[in-house]
Order: structure tokens, then sequence, then C-alpha cells
């Protein structure tokens, strides 16, 4: 039988909750209005910064270890989107809104056939309904998608991009990055 002191039990517990904390993919909340990258979701691990199906990464390998899928595109903003995503998975975000309002979310897609169902939230709240991603006719062609009348408060938040229903291809669908464009006063 082993037995721990109290005081490796408090350092133990310490660790541990740090390695479950969330950190802004570069150190600082992205800010909205703004572009937000998706594949630059933030660091931690799997079940608390995003939920994966798979257990390895599909795509390429342009951040540290994750099991999202990751894929590398010449066409995308950032050389790279998040692809081969399914029911049940989702991804966090930390935001910063500066200007409370309405806003228009512009997100570059990719689905050869009718896409799936995602939506986002902020702290656990829908703020976009559900989303049906475009068919853009080729995964490698990405067409621009739009959701209007998003209305957000200022505040930091944690955006979460929940993947609901696949679609005909049994995926969502490809994401290049979300733009969130300001829309009233």
């Amino acid at each position: 039988v082993l037995f721990a002191s109290p005081a490796f039990i408090l350092i133990f517990a310490s660790l541990s909750s740090a390695e479950d904390k969330l950190i802004p993919f570069s150190g600082k909340p992205h800010t909205i209005p703004g572009l937000i990258e998706a594949e630059h979701w933030d660091k931690g691990p799997a079940g608390v910064a995003y939920l994966d199906n798979t257990e390895a990464n599909q795509g390429e390998n342009y951040r540290e270890e994750t099991q999202v899928d990751i894929e590398k595109r010449p066409d995308a903003s950032n050389g790279h989107g998040i692809g081969w995503t399914r029911e049940g998975e989702w991804l966090i975000y930390t935001v910063e809104v500066t200007e409370a309002g309405k806003y228009k979310i512009a997100m570059p897609v990719a689905s050869p056939k009718l896409g799936g169902l995602f939506r986002l939230e902020f702290n656990g709240k829908d703020v976009t309904g559900q989303i049906r991603l475009i068919e853009s006719g080729d995964w490698k062609k990405l067409v621009m998608l739009t959701n209007e009348g998003v209305q957000l408060e200022k505040g930091t938040f944690q955006m979460k991009v929940v993947m609901i229903e696949n679609g005909e291809t049994g995926s969502i669908g490809d994401i290049d990055y979300f733009k969130f464009v300001k829309v009233d006063g």
C-alpha cells in the first residue's frame, strides 16, 4: 500500500489543473471584429480545447501534436484549414469581442456535395443557429458561406464550433476561417 503526503497531492492537483486549461493559440484572444483561422483553435488537450473522433490528425502536421485534422490547401488564407470534420466534433477559440452589435460571419468552405450542419456557441450559448455547409462542387474549391444577423455582446468568450450532423459526403465539410464583420452602428 502506497501513501501520498498531502503536499504531494496538492502539487499533483495543481499540475493536473494547469494542463487542462485553455491557452489562446497566439497567447491572446482572437479579436472580433476580425478573422479567425479555423486551424488556430486554443491550445489544450483533447476534451478541453477540442474533440475529434479519430485518434490521429489525418492531414498536415501544421501545429503541435493534435487529433484535429488540418489540411494543407493552396487556396486557404493561411495555407491551411480544417477538414475531415464529423458529427460530434468541436473546437474552442478564446475570443474578445471589442464592439457589441450585429455581425456577419464569412466562412470559405468546401464540399463536393451538400455539407453538414454546424453552429457557433459563445460561452455555451448558440449564437448562429444551425449553419448548413454549402456545396462547392469539389473538395479543392472553396466558396464563401455567410451567416448574417449574429448578435454579440462585448467581452471575452469561449467560441465553440460544434459539428452537429454529417452531410451527403459523410462529413460536415472543410472550413478555412471565420471572419466577423460588424454590420450595424
